[in-house]
């Protein structure tokens, strides 16, 4: 039987790289063929070890009209060459010319948007980016959105049809046993070690994370701050380190640049609570890596995170710096109240979040289309 010839493409890292990582690995590659195409080199040796094929594709980060309409006709050309029987789009820059792309070469398209792109902005830029949504969605064949929450915002917002998105959630392997890894972080410091995983950006709400580092530390001197993610378009860094800086907090605020998934696991494994103030998620794959370690987890209450956190029961949401620090400060109080909730984020995620589950609906979309 012939297989079914599936191109991704892509321009973002971060939680879009892991997704099609876990669809790489866990799909059934005897009925399905990947083909990816992306911006970044970050997954090149994967694509490489695994046996497939990957496309170096230039992409301007901003809206940039002359490198976008180099963009569209490179990718018209390597649909062209490669014809799938389906193009799956990654985020905002690649959904939007990788649409343009498909459509004016006659081949279907479905779009996972991990978070609406124009929420990262304020002003004219957020017009902007909202505008592009509704010129896209003229080129939109279906979507498939990783959380309910981020179906809802393209249907009322956007004004997607309901009945053109699907929803799987972003998932996980689920190991039989806790996998060994070696240490390649080394000890963390403080008796109290409160992290977040992501990068230095608008989305990731940064000076809020600062802002609640420094109001804990004044109840608990104990207390570390540890932002894992720094060093890869870092566009917050510059007044993360001034808002550090102007807190007196310098020795107790620790950025670590960005690593691979056996330091962030290394990381989960030592830190106490897991936060997570973003101003927007699709659905945070470092949110659920957390949970699936047994790490409570205090987050903001946005799109994605109001899918995965039942509030006092799994974790916990937020919507003031107030409440995160009133939150953080009970469960460094009661250990116990902490471990309940990190026990029953983990079975949460085992039992809804499990990709050798949720891969065969996706293959279903894939064959179905």
């Amino acid at each position: 039987m012939e297989r079914i010839k599936v191109m991704h493409i892509t321009q973002s890292v971060g939680g879009v790289e892991t997704y099609i990582r876990q669809v790489i690995q866990h799909i059934d590659s005897n009925k399905f063929e990947i083909v990816l195409a992306s911006s970044e080199p970050s997954i090149e040796q994967f694509c490489k070890e695994k046996g497939i094929k990957h496309y170096r594709v230039r992409m301007s980060r901003g809206f940039n009209p002359f490198t976008d309409i180099l963009s569209i006709f490179h990718l018209r050309k390597l649909i062209g060459k490669e014809k799938p029987k389906l193009v799956h789009l990654h985020s905002s820059k690649a959904g939007f010319i990788g649409r343009i792309a498909a459509k004016t070469k006659g081949c279907k398209s479905l779009f996972t948007p991990h978070g609406g792109s124009y929420l990262s902005f304020t002003g004219f830029k957020r017009w902007l980016f909202f505008l592009l949504e509704l010129i896209g969605k003229k080129f939109t064949y279906k979507l498939l959105c990783i959380s309910h929450t981020e179906a809802n915002r393209f249907i009322y917002a956007v004004g997607i049809k309901a009945e053109d998105i699907f929803i799987i959630p972003n998932s996980l392997f689920i190991p039989s046993a806790p996998p060994q890894v070696p240490d390649t972080l080394g000890l963390l410091q403080g008796n109290i070690k409160i992290g977040t995983i992501g990068r230095i950006t608008y989305q990731k709400n940064p000076l809020l994370f600062a802002d609640i580092a420094f109001d804990t530390i004044q109840q608990f001197p104990d207390a570390h701050f540890y932002f894992l993610g720094a060093g890869f378009h870092d566009h917050l860094r510059a007044k993360l380190d001034d808002r550090i800086k102007q807190y007196g907090i310098k020795d107790k605020v620790h950025l670590i640049n960005k690593g691979d998934a056996v330091l962030a696991l290394n990381f989960l494994r030592q830190i106490d609570l897991f936060l997570l103030p973003s101003l927007y998620e699709g659905l945070s794959y470092a949110l659920l890596e957390a949970m699936l370690e047994g790490v409570p987890c205090i987050v903001s209450k946005t799109d994605g995170n109001n899918d995965v956190i039942n509030n006092n029961e799994n974790g916990f949401a937020c919507l003031t710096k107030e409440e995160y620090s009133a939150i953080i400060a009970a469960l460094i109080k009661d250990k116990e109240r902490a471990k309940c909730i990190g026990d029953k984020g983990k079975q949460y995620v085992m039992a809804k979040h499990n990709i050798s589950k949720n891969i065969r609906q996706l293959e279903q979309i894939y064959a179905e289309l």
